[in-house]
């Protein structure tokens, strides 16, 4: 049950962020991380994967529970309490990776300038 109720939590937070992405950084709303905060092309790209993200988490977290519900396997409370860090971490994770890439593009192509 666990994964099910994150994994919507996540749905619900990926959906906001995708149709209102945060305009510019702050601490409330949005992915706030120091990269993101860089420039305006690091915010806006932040916000659209971590958005992005948090929708093919969610929906995967969502569906494991969904799973697990239906086919009454809904025993596993520590189990599911200890596994469910892992996408979460993975949701950062994957936001920091993207956004470090994308920022080494774009300091190369301002280099090239």
């Amino acid at each position: 049950m666990i994964f099910l109720y994150v994994g919507v939590i996540m749905l619900v937070i990926g959906f906001c962020f995708f149709l209102f992405p945060a305009k510019k950084p702050n601490l409330i709303y949005g992915y706030p991380s120091v990269l993101a905060k860089k420039n305006s092309q690091n915010w806006r790209y932040a916000q659209k994967v971590n958005s992005l993200l948090l929708l093919v988490v969610g929906f995967i977290c969502a569906g494991i529970g969904f799973l697990l519900k239906e086919t009454g396997n809904t025993n596993y409370f520590i189990a599911e309490m200890l596994l469910i860090p892992l996408p979460i971490i993975g949701v950062f994770a994957g936001t920091e990776e993207l956004l470090q890439r994308f920022d080494r593009r774009h300091a190369a192509k301002e280099a090239e300038r």
